[in-house]
């Protein structure tokens, strides 16, 4: 194992960069169809997916296999990926075959669209994956939703949700064509701004099928973005094994602004606060706080971002953060990796 990482570790750091603003890529060998590229980020992502990020204490594989992501993101800037963002279909399907991390993020998305798709969940269990930056989807046997979902291929997930949250009015935590899409087949999005949704700038509660949704109205971190951000808690049904989740968004961990929340929660998806260890702010049984079983750390490696200094938080950062907060099952989940909750637990 070691050898095929050492080796991956090398094929990617040698390859060209992308670079030319027209197709972002440079000549490369194909390989059975595949740029030699494509076949490192499937590699990766494979290996990835054969571990878990529930292995306490992290294995040496994992490991290695997130070391080769942070180096394979390092490589893809900022203003690569928001030109690819902002490419052509035809365009950016090229530069997925020369770009690592960019093969890397289409694979991703692929890996949870076919199991969001064809996975048959049991009675009292759920499944919840990591689509990019602090999207998740979770799916029980009776309804599947997504929560600020951001990639640039979204909009092919629309015909196998339910209905989609979005936490707040930031490009990285929404897709305009998934949300457009969902209004046009009148599913319900529930935020604190879209027009043509279930909007609400104050605490409120909601009920689609069998979950119920309560949303708590919060600062953003950044300065000056007052009542910016819904949490949202969900009870997610018998069917789902009583699962229940808070995912804050961006939120600033401000107590006195979770007045709509659980005090006791399965599933805590937070952010990496850039104020450190302020999501302890909410761990806890006072007022505005909540115990979770599981804090999933996320906002990791968002990749319109530049650097750490401007939010692009790094796996390690993100594994360090998870051991030093107030909850011992604090995890890194990342692109495509599956949770399964199933008799109380994740698995």
């Amino acid at each position: 194992m070691k050898k095929i990482l050492l080796f991956l570790v090398f094929l990617i750091l040698i390859l060209p960069s992308c670079g030319n603003e027209d197709t972002g890529c440079s000549n490369a060998q194909v390989l059975s169809g595949e740029t030699t590229q494509m076949q490192a980020a499937r590699t990766v992502a494979e290996h990835l997916w054969e571990t878990s990020p529930l292995e306490n204490p992290i294995g040496n594989t994992r490991k290695s296999i997130l070391n080769i992501i942070q180096e394979m993101a390092d490589a893809c800037s900022a203003d690569f990926y928001i030109s690819y963002l902002g490419c052509s279909d035809e365009k950016a399907n090229l530069r997925e075959k020369f770009e690592p991390m960019l093969a890397f993020y289409r694979l991703s998305f692929e890996h949870v669209l076919q199991a969001v798709k064809f996975t048959n969940v049991e009675n009292e269990t759920a499944y919840i994956w990591n689509l990019y930056n602090m999207g998740y989807i979770v799916k029980t046997p009776s309804v599947c939703f997504g929560i600020d979902i951001n990639h640039r291929w979204a909009e092919q997930l629309e015909p196998y949700l339910d209905f989609m949250c979005v936490t707040h009015n930031h490009q990285d935590h929404y897709n305009k064509k998934l949300i457009n899409a969902m209004l046009k087949s009148g599913k319900p999005v529930y935020s604190n701004y879209i027009k043509g949704g279930c909007t609400s700038k104050v605490s409120t509660d909601y009920q689609c099928k069998n979950v119920k949704i309560h949303v708590s109205i919060t600062d953003h971190n950044n300065a000056g973005l007052s009542n910016f951000v819904s949490v949202f808690t969900f009870e997610c049904g018998d069917d789902s094994g009583n699962l229940t989740m808070l995912h804050t968004g961006d939120s600033n961990f401000k107590p006195t602004q979770y007045t709509n929340i659980l005090p006791h929660v399965n599933l805590l998806i937070t952010r990496y606060a850039p104020n450190a260890l302020a999501e302890n702010n909410i761990l806890g049984a006072g007022e505005g706080q909540t115990t979770p079983d599981y804090v999933l750390v996320s906002h990791i490696l968002e990749l319109t971002h530049i650097d750490e200094e401007d939010c692009r938080w790094s796996l390690n950062s993100a594994l360090y953060r998870a051991s030093q907060l107030n909850c011992k099952k604090s995890i890194v989940p990342f692109w495509g990796e599956q949770l399964i909750w199933k008799n109380n637990k994740l698995n």
